[in-house]
């Protein structure tokens, strides 16, 4: 009885994790809007164990926030992860992030107030799509895209 209840309990957290109840930056079209992230309740209140410091990223389309690049990787199929961090004020929020850029798409895989965190939530962004009329995932790929090739 114990061992089942456990088990239900299990169950019952890993559906809420994944839940898209508690992602209110995700929207219909099933995309993250990466410019208003750091406003959701996903955002961090600017209290952060273990500060992190990455590369600033120039987003001219979003001269309120800044955006930092924290670790970039390629995969074996050839994409680039990277993990974002952007602030506000005394905001924060990070996102992980895969690219292709030879294709130049683009998609949000998680969202998380910690580092920590953004590793394994998912922020259900749909698959890797163009960035043609998203200025601030162009700005985000092409800064990305060139550090991976240099």
């Amino acid at each position: 009885m114990i061992r089942s209840t456990a088990v239900l309990m299990a169950g019952a957290m890993l559906a809420a994790c994944g839940s898209t109840s508690s992602e209110p930056e995700a929207t219909m079209n099933n995309t993250v809007d990466l410019r208003h992230l750091v406003e959701t309740e996903v955002a961090g209140n600017g209290i952060e164990r273990y500060p992190l410091e990455g590369v600033e990223i120039p987003t001219p389309s979003d001269a309120q926030s800044r955006y930092e690049v924290l670790r970039q990787r390629r995969t074996a199929g050839g994409t680039i992860i990277a993990i974002l961090r952007q602030q506000r004020g005394n905001r924060f929020v990070y996102a992980r992030t895969e690219l292709d850029c030879e294709r130049n798409l683009f998609h949000v895989v998680g969202v998380a107030d910690t580092r920590a965190h953004v590793e394994t939530n998912v922020a259900h962004d749909g698959p890797l799509r163009s960035t043609d009329g998203l200025p601030l995932r162009q700005e985000l790929s092409r800064f990305i895209c060139a550090r991976a090739s240099a």
